[in-house]
């Protein structure tokens, strides 16, 4: 896989690649799902892994829960999910375009993607909501992200999924 695969961003759009590639690296997830019923709050364990890709043109993840300790010693999980990620910038567009793929469930979504401030967030209409993805609180051994629907075209939103991730060594 040494076509897919690169060792760091292209000098091309060096800037805008490393919005997503300080986040290179392997790191531990605690993930906490917040049911719309109200009901209360789960939380998993997994990981998450990013890389360059594309001679560094794209930024590439793998979303996964359990995680692999947990797999190894458990065997497969019934409601495991393992998902893939690819970001490529757009230059035309000065937008990020992401797709994720996700094998458990067969989820295929499209968003667009931008720095605001110290966050990356990403956007897209699903039915009659927007829902918004975002990147929070990235440091060189830690990030934050979170999942939310908006039913009301963005004046009030619902925090659906929160991610808590530590780098890996």
């Amino acid at each position: 896989m040494k076509t897919l695969l690169a060792d760091g961003p292209s000098n091309l759009y060096a800037t805008e690649m490393e919005q997503f590639g300080r986040l290179t690296g392997h790191w531990a997830t605690q993930i906490t799902y917040h049911p719309a019923n109200g009901s209360p709050a789960h939380r998993i364990s997994g990981e998450w892994e990013f890389g360059y890709a594309l001679e560094g043109r794209a930024v590439l993840d793998v979303w996964q829960w359990p995680g692999r300790d947990e797999l190894l010693g458990a065997g497969r999980a019934p409601n495991q999910e393992c998902g893939l990620c690819v970001r490529i910038w757009d230059p035309r567009l000065q937008l990020w375009r992401f797709t994720f793929h996700g094998t458990a469930r067969g989820d295929l979504v499209h968003m667009y993607a931008r720095r605001i401030d110290d966050e990356i967030v990403m956007e897209r209409a699903a039915g009659s909501d927007l829902v918004r993805w975002t990147f929070t609180d990235i440091t060189a051994d830690s990030f934050h992200w979170r999942n939310e629907r908006s039913p009301d075209g963005g004046h009030t939103w619902r925090l659906d999924q929160e991610v808590g991730a530590r780098r890996l060594q």
